[in-house]
């Protein structure tokens, strides 16, 4: 057992000193990309409809201005006729509802995912778990963290021996 210990060490570069990240540590700045590229869908589509919104607008005050100057009926074909910018403007309403809805979706979404993490933590806690093994793990991946040279909030650490404690952290919770 002893050897093998050893040989493990050896080829994975890992010493008990090692410092290895937290995997509740790197979900969670997972999560928090995650919903930052939501926000940013969330802000380019509200600039998108916000954009069609002002060009719908200004569209209709110039056909109601060319219907106060112009009488002629050859150059209606040119304009667009005030029901169907109307149109358009119950179409934007219509949009702006379905994405309001589609929003809230989402959101219920984000927070069904969060309780099922919370139920899958809380499943996988009520199995037997040899602790100390696991806080050994823990310890040593926490050993072998390095702060990052220009952020002092994210932790460095070498992907041969992260991915090796993973590994044995994941035997570790199959067991």
């Amino acid at each position: 057992m002893l050897e093998e210990m050893l040989s493990y060490f050896e080829l994975t570069g890992i010493t008990p000193s090692s410092r290895i990240t937290s995997p509740d540590a790197v979900m969670k700045e997972q999560s928090s990309r995650v919903i930052e590229v939501m926000r940013g869908i969330e802000k380019k589509e509200n600039i998108t409809l916000n954009a069609i919104y002002d060009l719908l607008k200004s569209v209709s005050l110039n056909v109601q201005q060319n219907e106060k100057t112009e009488t002629s009926k050859d150059d209606d074909e040119n304009f667009i006729h005030v029901n169907d910018v109307q149109d358009l403007l119950d179409r934007y309403k219509d949009l702006e509802k379905l994405y309001s809805a589609s929003e809230e979706k989402n959101k219920s979404h984000l927070i069904e995912i969060e309780l099922l993490k919370a139920r899958t933590t809380s499943e996988d806690m009520n199995e037997s778990v040899d602790t100390d093994r696991l806080l050994e793990i823990v310890e040593t991946i926490e050993n072998r963290k390095k702060p990052a040279t220009f952020n002092s909030s994210i932790y460095e650490i070498e992907r041969t021996v992260f991915d090796a404690w993973m590994t044995r952290l994941k035997n570790e919770l199959t067991r």
